[in-house]
């Protein structure tokens, strides 16, 4: 198969030729800067949408203690507000009648799950008696769409 040389395959010579344009090729460390730069007012309003956000410190439905660290919380089944992840587990340990070797564990994507460990000294072998969703991954929180988006931003 031979050799096509299309528009793509055109150096960046070959495109300023036909564009007429005579200007020297900015050096690769100029390119960069240009590309990356983000005014100092810019990175001035991502610091006060950060400050803002971390200002208003939502409670805990389950507690009613501040919840500190946002990025760590989980949303409430009933309300879709943050709570602490600790308050659902021990809200879910409540909930599930545990066996012997078995334990409650964070799975992912909102889902906690029931292990069953064949031995309690060796945590790599377990089986998963029962998945339990706790966050539905369809609808997003508003809380936490604020922080992704704020957090996100940063340049």
């Amino acid at each position: 198969m031979g050799y096509k040389k299309n528009n793509r395959s055109r150096n960046y010579s070959d495109r300023r030729r036909e564009r007429g344009d005579k200007s020297e090729r900015p050096e690769r460390s100029e390119r960069r800067e240009r590309k990356h730069f983000v005014s100092q007012k810019d990175i001035q309003e991502n610091e006060n949408a950060i400050r803002a956000f971390k200002a208003k410190i939502p409670l805990c439905e389950c507690c009613g203690k501040q919840i500190i660290d946002v990025a760590d919380a989980i949303t409430s089944k009933e309300t879709g507000n943050p709570v602490h992840f600790d308050c659902i587990l021990e809200k879910i340990s409540e909930r599930e009648k545990l066996g012997a070797n078995e334990k409650i564990a964070y799975i992912g994507q909102g889902k906690f799950a029931v292990l069953h460990f064949e031995n309690m000294h060796d945590l790599r072998k377990f089986t998963i008696k029962k998945t339990i969703e706790w966050e539905n991954q369809d609808v997003r929180s508003d809380w936490r769409t604020e922080m992704a988006s704020l957090y996100s931003q940063i340049k």
